[in-house]
């Protein structure tokens, strides 16, 4: 966990290498001087860039304010540049989500400009984010991509940090040749340069590369000639990993030499008042003590470290100072003391796990809701049963006393009391009528949500069908990377699905997020396929809902029936937007009309109806029926100046 830690840390300074804080005030000047809105957009944006790390409130305002001048003025550039400096942001503050979303806003942006230096930075961010998910193979596609653009503009610079990144990337994979590989094209890279941090970080990464493969040797010299440039420079943080990771090299056969290498970690750590790190450093000399039998030093070391990883905040280093510790109390025979530590590991692991245990027992208290009122409505329908066997009883009783009062011949009275009977009968036939009406409704509400949860569990295996049948055939295509890969996001997107599926409505953040996932698969199977998911800046604002799972089957249709057999640039633009107090969703495409696809489907014989469209239709029927609303699906067929089908248009409206 520890060597990924570094190695991450590691990238993200080689990626931020343009930040200087000590350029904000001539940038804030440069500000108060411009003549004009874009090159205030210009400052504002470098503004924020430059001030993430050392104030990022400040650095927000600044890429808010940029990103508003930018709208203001159509400057796109601007606006790309602000969407990229406020994903990077979230994304070192742990908003992932939200990083995601900016830096793919700032993506499409700098595509539909051009410049593939803009691109290639904003691919790389992305990589990064997939990196801090633990998506490793959707990390090592963005920074593929980002390094081939900047290849192509010739951005040496750039292109020496990508290489770095990609050999992390290789490396976080346990491919070892190929993260050596790329690691070294960066390390010649940045002596080129001559960014001597850079290169150090570069044998740094060579380093623990080298010692994962079992060559220790080339491993020590490599960690002492990073140590070299750490020492020229000077910069004790890496200079500090370096020690720290000669003494993990030391640490099983020659345990004294390990502590001489820690110590020398700490005390650079130390310098530049580092205390996560002196928190890491110290759990590695607390172990190595115990390991020794040294239960002072260890103790020690440890109730130290674990000060200072409490007041980090960081979850996992605790949970390894709360095991160590109980370790040490049962090599001194302290054992109300293990105890105490062992319980505190278990909680707090078990609060990391908290939230799933929840979602659970919702959804059994749920289940166990359904059940008993399915017990009380059968209870209900047996006594209304016997309730008509009793009336059915009664009349009988009725017609009986008239035959024998006909015979008596006392017809008035018989007829008098006849009259009075049925009133009496009546009313209790009418209260019980409106009993078994409420419980109709009650059971007719209960089915329709039953049915709806059908409904969905159907195009769950719909859609799985179609995601899986398109990695087999990237597989048998030959294109096992790319199948990975596809593999590893429709892992994220059936994640959603299931998130998705026990809900009757999700954010539209949720579901843009989603439909953006999904098209993120199709595009990987259809050659320039461009898509756009948007929605008004009010119902993001408002988190306005719509049904979980409603629109992906409109836009899986349009992709496989209006997109897929189509020829050229492929576009498929998903909107939501409000249309007279109603949530709708327009899907529009350039593929080939429905008339076209009418007629490929009579030729093929393999032709079908869609099963998710078909299931769509029914679940909007279920929805309208109970909320008591008109929903509508239309559909217009689009057609260019001389009258040939360019495309089709779908609007749903969502309530």
């Amino acid at each position: 966990m520890r060597q990924l830690l570094l190695a991450l840390t590691c990238a993200l300074a080689a990626s931020l290498h343009g930040q200087d804080a000590s350029l904000v005030p001539g940038l804030r000047a440069t500000l108060a001087t411009a003549t004009n809105d874009t090159l205030r957009a210009d400052a504002l944006a470098r503004i924020c860039f430059n001030m993430i790390r050392s104030e990022p409130d400040s650095a927000r305002l600044a890429g808010e304010q940029a990103m508003t001048l930018a709208k203001r003025i159509n400057n796109p550039r601007a606006l790309g540049d602000a969407h990229n400096n406020l994903g990077w942001l979230a994304a070192e503050q742990g908003q992932l989500d939200r990083a995601d979303s900016l830096l793919r806003i700032a993506l499409g942006i700098f595509q539909r400009i051009g410049k593939p230096e803009y691109t290639a930075v904003t691919l790389s961010n992305l990589g990064w984010v997939a990196e801090k998910r633990g998506d490793s193979v959707a990390s090592l596609k963005h920074f593929l991509g980002s390094l081939a653009l900047s290849e192509s503009v010739h951005d040496t610079a750039g292109t020496s940090i990508t290489l770095y990144s990609i050999g992390v990337a290789y490396r976080k994979l346990k491919d070892l040749d190929h993260a050596k590989e790329y690691l070294d094209r960066a390390r010649a890279f940045e002596a080129l340069l001559g960014r001597r941090g850079n290169e150090a970080n570069c044998i740094l990464a060579l380093a623990n590369t080298m010692r994962e493969q079992g060559d220790t040797l080339n491993a020590l010299a490599a960690y002492n000639e990073a140590i070299a440039i750490y020492g020229s420079l000077p910069d004790h943080s890496g200079w500090g990993l370096a020690e720290e990771n000669i003494g993990d090299l030391h640490s099983d056969h020659d345990p004294r030499k390990a502590l001489d290498h820690y110590r020398i970690a700490l005390a650079h750590y130390d310098s530049v008042h580092s205390a996560m790190d002196k928190a890491y450093v110290l759990k590695r000399i607390g172990s190595v003590h115990l390991a020794m039998g040294d239960l002072q030093q260890a103790e020690k070391s440890l109730n130290e470290g674990h000060a200072l990883g409490a007041n980090s905040g960081q979850i996992p280093l605790i949970l390894e100072y709360e095991l160590a510790l109980a370790k040490l109390a049962v090599k001194k025979g302290d054992a109300e003391a293990a105890m105490r530590y062992y319980d505190r590991y278990i909680a707090l692991k078990d609060s990391m796990q908290g939230s799933d245990t929840q979602r659970e027992l919702a959804r059994l208290r749920t289940e166990f809701e359904t059940e008993r009122k399915e017990a009380d409505n059968l209870l209900l329908r047996a006594e209304n049963s016997e309730q008509a066997a009793r009336i059915r009883s009664g009349q009988v009783k009725l017609y009986a006393s008239i035959a024998l009062v006909v015979l008596v011949l006392v017809a008035a009275l018989l007829l008098l009391r006849n009259f009075l009977q049925k009133q009496k009968h009546t009313n209790v036939l009418k209260k019980l009528n409106q009993q078994l009406a409420d419980s109709n409704k009650e059971i007719t509400e209960i089915n329709g949500l039953l049915e709806m949860k059908l409904l969905r569990s159907q195009m769950n295996p719909h859609f799985i069908y179609n995601c899986l049948n398109s990695a087999a055939q990237m597989t048998q295509a030959g294109k096992q990377v790319e199948a990975l890969a596809y593999l590893q996001g429709f892992a994220r997107l059936l994640r959603m699905v299931l998130d998705h599926s026990v809900n009757d409505t999700v954010t539209i953040q949720e579901e843009m997020d989603f439909l953006r996932q999904y098209l993120a698969l199709e595009s990987q199977r259809l050659n320039e396929l461009r898509y756009e998911v948007t929605a008004d800046p009010d119902l993001l604002d408002d988190e306005a809902a719509v049904p979980a799972l409603i629109v992906q089957p409109f836009v899986e249709n349009a992709v496989w029936h209006g997109l897929a057999n189509k020829l050229g640039e492929r576009t498929l633009n998903v909107r939501f937007s409000l249309d007279r107090d109603k949530v709708t969703c327009t899907i529009t495409d350039n593929g080939i009309g429905r008339t076209h696809a009418a007629r490929l489907k009579e030729d093929s014989p393999a032709a079908h109806t869609s099963l998710g469209m078909q299931l769509t239709s029914e679940r909007l029927k279920l929805l309208t029926r109970r909320l008591g609303e008109q929903g509508a699906i239309r559909i217009n067929d689009l057609a260019d100046p001389d009258g040939k089908a360019a495309g089709t248009r779908i609007t749903v409206e969502l309530g």
